[in-house]
């Protein structure tokens, strides 16, 4: 009986995986973290195994409440954060910031823990906050993993301009206006209404129930919208789009994407207006759709439709060296 190398075996089977059907990736790919995660895989015999580590957790919590007027916004910039924004019936900005280190050694850990600044301080009509590090000149640098978490709570009309690096993001029920700047930070946002503009960077964005004017700006990160109303212009570059519904209340949707895949999950295909265009690519849709082809060559395909309606939303995508994918159903409901 030949021995059995677990580290081949999963080798080939991913090899095997890689040759499927490219549709499926397509269709359902990966977030960063994992795709990431796949090249860390480590099996039982082979040496790559992480040891199991006991580690010491030092936390420091800190709260602070400013008062709140119309004219406010809320300025958050963090480092290595998970940020959470909620919305309630107080006329107060309310922060929660716990500062974390982990380290096997305790006396280390607590040591390093008090290299994390923090400022919040209001400036004007502008309540800013922000998380660093921070050590005396010639000391050495903190040996733990330093991490923060926010808990944001606002009134509702209250803007907010986050920026992220290496940490996470979640908005809920904002309805006035909400700015992002993220790297290696994925964003999630549920019904958020009102100017939103998000700028990602190896961070996925996702959206439910949005409305407003909406701009993204989406670099090596997917974005997954639901239930979305209002306008929307979406620039990715090495990443997928995903429209999986949209509301009666959507007015525009544009599109463009360089080496990007582009989906529209909707049922009433029929009630929008198309302009698309693939530059080394393709463009699929339902036989119904009854859309006429511009151009169709190898280096560019074009088409264009309008229903009969009087007032309908338009929707203009254009990739190049990617697809355009229309289809009624999302991909979990069908059979």
């Amino acid at each position: 009986m030949k021995n059995w190398n677990p580290l081949f075996s999963a080798t080939r089977t991913l090899r095997a995986l890689q040759a499927g059907k490219r549709s499926l990736s397509r269709l359902f790919p990966k977030p960063l973290w994992i795709m990431l995660a796949l090249y860390g895989l480590s099996f039982p015999g082979n040496g790559l195994m992480a040891q199991t580590t006991n580690l010491h957790v030092i936390t420091k919590r800190l709260k602070k409440t400013f008062k709140y007027r119309e004219t406010y916004e809320v300025n958050i910039e963090g480092e290595k954060a998970d940020v959470s924004i909620e919305t309630w019936n107080k006329d107060e900005i309310a922060l929660t910031v716990e500062f974390i280190a982990k380290h096997p050694d305790k006396t280390t850990a607590e040591a390093d823990i008090e290299a994390i600044k923090y400022i919040a301080e209001r400036v004007r009509n502008k309540i800013y906050v922000r998380n660093y590090i921070s050590v005396p000149e010639g000391a050495p640098k903190p040996a733990s993993n330093l991490s923060a978490r926010y808990v944001v709570r606002v009134p509702e009309d209250c803007p907010v301009y986050l920026k992220n690096y290496f940490g996470t993001a979640n908005v809920i029920n904002l309805a006035k206006g909400f700015r992002y700047q993220g790297e290696f930070s994925p964003v999630g946002l549920e019904n958020v209404k009102g100017s939103i503009d998000l700028s990602t960077r190896f961070g996925d964005v996702s959206g439910k129930r949005l409305d407003g004017d909406i701009m993204i700006n989406a670099r090596r990160s997917n974005v997954t919208l639901e239930e979305i109303k209002g306008r929307y212009s979406i620039e990715a570059n090495y990443g997928d789009v995903r429209i999986l519904s949209a509301s009666a209340g959507l007015l525009d949707l544009n599109i463009t994407g360089t080496k990007s895949d582009i989906f529209l999950f909707d049922p009433r295909l029929l009630d929008y207006g198309y302009a698309l265009t693939a530059q080394h690519g393709s463009i699929y849709f339902p036989s119904n759709l009854k859309m006429e082809f511009l151009k169709n060559t190898d280096e560019i395909k074009k088409v264009e439709f309008q229903p009969r309606a009087e007032y309908y939303p338009n929707v203009t995508i254009s990739v190049t060296f990617g697809d355009i994918y229309l289809e009624k159903e999302k991909p979990d409901q069908r059979r």
